[in-house]
């Protein structure tokens, strides 16, 4: 039991380093299917030459290979942490963006309430030092812009994370 949490660990800290890096899910999914069907010396080759190729993702490439070497002789458990690599990646890739809608959902909600409008959810996308905020509500009749101007005051005053982006909000 304690090891399968040491090779979750090891797939988390790769799916992190993955999406920093932005190596894409999908070249994780294809050493997994290489892991699984070719020799381990097959594998090490393919990641070099993505590696030499210079594809995205070079820090993540780099922990592929030194964790194929560290699992040389234990293959299922490679595999075990490619899994869980490719399990966390989509999480990992929108942790940042979970917190803060949790920390925005009640505060818009409530500005939507009090105009008269029903909420039906948020999405929040951040690039770079911009947060996009699409507000999707129904029944909402009056200025969409004066409505994004309220929603932007309220969340730079309530939540401190957003203090740190350029907000743009899109009410839909």
């Amino acid at each position: 039991m304690a090891e399968e949490k040491e090779l979750k660990m090891e797939g988390e800290q790769l799916a992190k380093v993955a999406v920093e890096c932005g190596m894409g899910s999908k070249q994780l999914q294809t050493i997994y299917r290489l892991v699984k069907t070719k020799p381990m010396a097959y594998v090490e080759a393919y990641v070099q030459r993505q590696i030499g190729r210079g594809v995205r993702g070079l820090s993540a490439f780099m922990k592929v290979l030194e964790l194929s070497k560290k699992y040389e002789e234990q293959r299922t458990a490679f595999e075990k942490v490619l899994m869980y690599a490719i399990m966390l990646y989509d999480y990992v890739e929108a942790e940042p963006t979970i917190k803060l809608s949790a920390a925005s959902e009640r505060i818009v909600r409530d500005i939507l309430i009090k105009q008269g409008a029903t909420f039906e959810g948020l999405q929040i996308k951040i690039f770079g030092n911009t947060a996009e905020i699409m507000v999707k509500t129904g029944r909402f009749h009056g200025n969409p812009k004066a409505l994004a101007m309220e929603i932007e005051k309220a969340l730079n005053e309530k939540v401190p994370e957003f203090r740190n982006f350029r907000l743009k909000i899109w009410i839909e």
